[in-house]
């Protein structure tokens, strides 16, 4: 019985000693996971007297494109207004074009498509597509473009060609429905 209890005052020790070291661990992660999203946040946003100094891409892309050939969508997905569950734009994946048809009249003037949805999602997946044919990673006709369509201001459908993978659809899909909630709640509160 006496070697049972020391053994067992052995490992009393040890797990005390490893529990410490765990929660030290964990306070440390948490002040990175702080860091991180300090930067994040500040990365994210841009000042307005930033805005003004910059020059501007334009909203709508004009440009002659030949139609793609695009069979049939492999995937299709409806964005809805998160407290009503109103149909504000449906998504739909071909094996190399995604379309997000707006189910309701969004003008693209609006905040936050153009400052978030726009320059940072969509623009930022160019640049990075860009980046990659300049590595010569990927071919020139390979890269990621768009070209959204609107009638007098008014978003009628955005095309998406060489998107890339899942992982790029999650997340367009993601900031889309934040960016239509968005847009949802400023035009109702004007």
């Amino acid at each position: 019985m006496g070697e049972d209890t020391k053994k067992l005052a052995e490992i009393k020790e040890f797990l005390e000693r490893r529990l410490e070291e765990l929660r030290h661990e964990e306070q440390l992660i948490e002040e990175m996971l702080n860091l991180v999203n300090q930067a994040l946040s500040s990365a994210s946003f841009i000042r307005a007297s930033e805005l003004v100094s910059r020059p501007q891409p334009a909203v709508e892309q004009q440009r002659q494109s030949p139609p793609v050939q695009k069979g049939e969508a492999i995937e299709e997905s409806v964005i809805t207004a998160t407290p009503t569950g109103e149909h504000l734009a449906r998504i739909l994946v071909y094996p190399n074009i995604i379309e997000i048809l707006f189910e309701k009249e969004f003008q693209s003037s609006t905040p936050p498509f153009e400052s978030f949805f726009l320059r940072k999602v969509l623009e930022g997946f160019k640049r990075k597509a860009e980046d990659s044919v300049a590595k010569g990673e990927k071919a020139p006709d390979e890269i990621f473009d768009y070209e959204i369509i609107q009638d007098k201001g008014v978003l009628k459908k955005i095309i998406i060609r060489n998107y890339g993978d899942k992982k790029v659809i999650n997340e367009i899909k993601s900031t889309l429905r934040w960016t239509l909630n968005k847009m949802l709640s400023r035009s109702s509160s004007e």
